[in-house]
């Protein structure tokens, strides 16, 4: 171990969501840096990762004391970086940095943290002012997508060259090939009013008008109550015979054995890993033509669509599922050869591990 680098990595909470599950596999696949976790939540009575982290050790004090507690763990460990994930965290080693100089802090940004609908845009207007200070006396940046790295200097004021754009990666498995499924579409997001439930209601209604035989199965935990909003779209559309909703799935692959195409139309996204393990499951993918779906997400067959015009969108969706799913079919396979040369969670490490020496050396 003495002559791997030593990793503390800081995180909120680990509540099963996407920089969280990314998390999990990365560290699975990292061989040559020694990792260590702390949260301020284990999130043991939910849905967490904690199950898939068996060989990291784990550090939590979701407590009162809690900075306290992780300020002395950095002095006690002697880490080579402290990474943090998300703007809690980030926020949180910012500041003890201010009491250890020693301290090489990089940052992983996951999302346009402020920007989407639905959230508090003053309490983020008053946390970038830190935050923006933080993350440029950093010794890093990863952006997880290049629209993260494009916003964070033309919008944040983030140093260009503290910047690395290191896309999230999933593991290719050797599947079966995919049975039909009777013309099922699927989304599973968190239920919030950015990630377009409200668009694939309303491409569904467009669907039942062209006399369209389908089903669409929605999958994602609740944060905010969205979901009651979801099932009056449902009734004001008539589609109560057409749709099932179920809670967040724990191992998502079940929910994608069930599938033909997923359909995702969300508005803002820092990455879209649903949308890559999707793909990796061997099921097509009709998307929102948003950086950064579309730095993943090869457009053939216009599977990248304007998600605003839900009525082309339903027209699309006929033709795919017209000759037995024949084009569906050339969607997917093209689709997977895709992410299987590129974005590949073994690839994702590397450059990580690349990362992590490089600004080691500095």
């Amino acid at each position: 171990m003495s002559d791997k680098l030593k990793i503390l990595h800081v995180v909120p909470t680990l509540k099963k969501d996407g920089a969280e599950v990314q998390l999990a596999e990365l560290f699975k696949e990292i061989d040559n840096v020694h990792i260590e976790l702390f949260t301020f939540d284990l999130y043991q009575n939910g849905d967490s990762i904690s199950n898939n982290l068996e060989n990291i050790n784990i550090y939590s004090e979701s407590s009162i004391k809690s900075i306290f507690f992780l300020n002395r763990i950095i002095k006690n460990n002697d880490y080579d970086i402290v990474h943090s994930h998300l703007p809690k965290s980030d926020l949180i080693i910012g500041f003890l940095k201010l009491f250890n100089k020693g301290i090489k802090h990089v940052v992983s940004v996951h999302a346009q943290y402020g920007t989407r609908k639905g959230e508090n845009k003053f309490k983020y207007l008053i946390a970038n002012i830190v935050w923006k200070k933080i993350l440029n006396n950093s010794n890093g940046v990863i952006a997880i997508s290049n629209k993260i790295n494009r916003w964070l200097i033309s919008e944040r004021g983030i140093k260009q060259d503290l910047i690395s754009t290191i896309h999230y990666g999933v593991k290719i498995n050797d599947r079966p090939f995919r049975n039909k499924h009777g013309n099922t579409i699927g989304m599973a997001a968190r239920i919030l009013p950015w990630k377009g439930w409200d668009k694939v209601l309303e491409t569904a209604f467009y669907l039942k008008k062209l006399n369209v035989n389908f089903k669409l199965k929605l999958a994602g935990s609740d944060d905010e109550g969205y979901v009651e909003n979801i099932k009056t779209m449902i009734q004001e559309y008539q589609l109560e015979d057409n749709i099932e909703i179920y809670d967040h799935f724990s191992n998502i692959d079940e929910f994608f054995s069930q599938l033909d195409l997923f359909l995702f139309l969300s508005e803002s996204e820092g990455f879209g890993l649903v949308v890559l393990e999707a793909i990796e499951n061997n099921v097509a993918v009709v998307c929102s033509n948003i950086s950064p779906l579309n730095e993943f997400v090869i457009n053939i067959e216009n599977c990248l669509v304007e998600r605003n015009n839900t009525q082309e969108i339903a027209n699309i969706l006929r033709g795919y599922f017209d000759n037995e799913q024949e084009k569906l079919d050339q969607v997917q396979s093209r689709q997977k050869d895709f992410i299987v040369q590129n974005f590949s969670i073994e690839n994702t490490a590397k450059s990580f591990e690349k990362f992590y020496i490089n600004t080691n050396n500095v």
